[in-house]
């Protein structure tokens, strides 16, 4: 197979708001074939998940708010996702703002954060790269106070067995990528939780 080759060049901004949306024409070039594509780019920054675990009592936490494209998609836009966020200038790196995120969503300090992974969760349209953690917490570790969820969301926090969380991943209730990433991630660094 022979070698691709591209060029990729910035036309315009097209809107700025809570997203970035670009256009951009790349010319893809592979032995005598060549293609030219204009691409709507969507920039919104980077993204830190995170999966906190209760090894004590197998479970783990999550949240379950609503999306907008997902009820466009499907007529129910309430989905469970795991604590997840843009990555702020503030933050000193993905881990510290999973553990941000996991505190301002979940309501819990989470300890012992590990990464699993970095994907990109459409390639072919959005420029994120979202970074996924696993980290353990327990009942002691709740806040009573101090953190606050951002103005535009209204989170429910559930707590889920991981025995049960794997079976609603099995059977298609649970349909968030970041979730999915993080839960296959823990069950095979523990499987043991799972049992």
């Amino acid at each position: 197979m022979s070698e691709q080759t591209y060029h990729v060049h910035h036309l315009r901004s097209i809107y700025r708001g809570f997203l970035k949306l670009d256009l951009y024409d790349a010319t893809i070039e592979r032995g005598d074939r060549k293609v030219e594509v204009v691409r709507e780019v969507h920039d919104h920054g980077n993204g830190a998940a995170v999966l906190p675990y209760d090894e004590a009592r197998r479970t783990c936490l999550l949240v379950r708010q609503v999306r907008v494209p997902v009820h466009v998609a499907e007529g129910n836009g309430l989905i469970l996702e795991v604590a997840a966020g843009v990555i702020d200038p503030e933050d000193a790196s993905p881990a510290e703002a999973a553990r941000r995120e996991a505190a301002e969503e979940l309501r819990y300090h989470v300890h012992d954060l590990q990464s699993v992974g970095m994907f990109y969760p459409m390639a072919g349209l959005v420029t994120e790269q979202m970074n996924c953690f696993l980290a353990r917490y327990t009942p002691a570790d709740r806040i009573e106070s101090g953190y606050e969820q951002d103005d535009d969301e209204v989170i429910d926090v559930e707590e889920w067995g991981l025995k049960d969380l794997w079976e609603a991943f099995r059977d298609g209730r649970l349909r968030d990528g970041k979730a999915i990433v993080c839960l296959q991630a823990l069950r095979i660094e523990r499987p043991d939780l799972f049992v």
